[in-house]
């Protein structure tokens, strides 16, 4: 599990909460360390099972078009680094205050233009929604402590990008396109090192891939 994620499976982040939500985001049985015999196991991470439905209930957030990007071997592969890095966050203690996941849940709740009434409807639990919520911001302070924000980009990377597009065909000078240019670089240094802090910990867990959903 060293390698990083594909940049493809971004586009899992963008359905966590409802994927969470379906799959159940309550503590799994597996967690203690004994498997729930009644549901096929597809990987343990840590000791902690991962199962089969849960591989099912996270593709079936997506898009037909997104899976088409994507597979199962990826959503299975996505539900891995979520548990690493929850795992993570409890260990290293990251803690995220009921006003922050207060308004976490507001706001998932207006960008998602939903109330509590309509997620009871649905015969959705807003108590796991909340939870669900709350592991995911926990998960992104600890990626928010682990993963610099600054970077010294050097003159040379912003004359070598400007050069390197159309800016100049279009009259922009490099004084002008140089903030952009050094926003792109540091988002790109930032992924990359936030996919090697990824990569590290998953280096350093105990996964086992029993088997992967069709």
């Amino acid at each position: 599990m060293a390698k990083p994620m594909n940049p493809a499976l971004a586009v899992l982040a963008l359905t966590i909460v409802a994927a969470m939500v379906i799959s159940g985001c309550t503590e799994k049985p597996g967690e203690a360390g004994h498997a729930d015999e009644r549901r096929e196991i597809s990987a343990f991470v840590n000791g902690v099972s991962v199962y089969a439905d849960e591989v099912d209930s996270e593709y079936s957030t997506l898009t037909p078009e997104q899976q088409a990007m994507l597979t199962k071997a990826d959503a299975l592969s996505f539900l891995i680094e979520r548990e690493i890095l929850y795992r993570e966050s409890v260990k290293e203690r990251v803690v995220v205050s009921d006003e922050e996941a207060a308004a976490g849940y507001e706001q998932f709740l207006a960008a998602n233009n939903v109330t509590e009434t309509e997620l009871a409807t649905a015969n959705v639990s807003a108590e796991k929604v909340k939870s669900a919520l709350r592991k995911q911001l926990q998960i992104d302070k600890l990626l928010d402590a682990k993963v610099p924000k600054n970077f010294v980009i050097k003159r040379k990377d912003v004359e070598a990008v400007y050069n390197s597009s159309i800016f100049a065909s279009r009259g922009i000078s490099i004084e002008q396109a140089e903030k952009g240019i050094v926003d792109l670089l540091t988002a790109q240094r930032q992924q990359a090192a936030r996919d090697g802090y990824i990569a590290a910990l998953k280096d350093e867990a105990d996964v086992l891939i029993v088997s992967v959903p069709r």
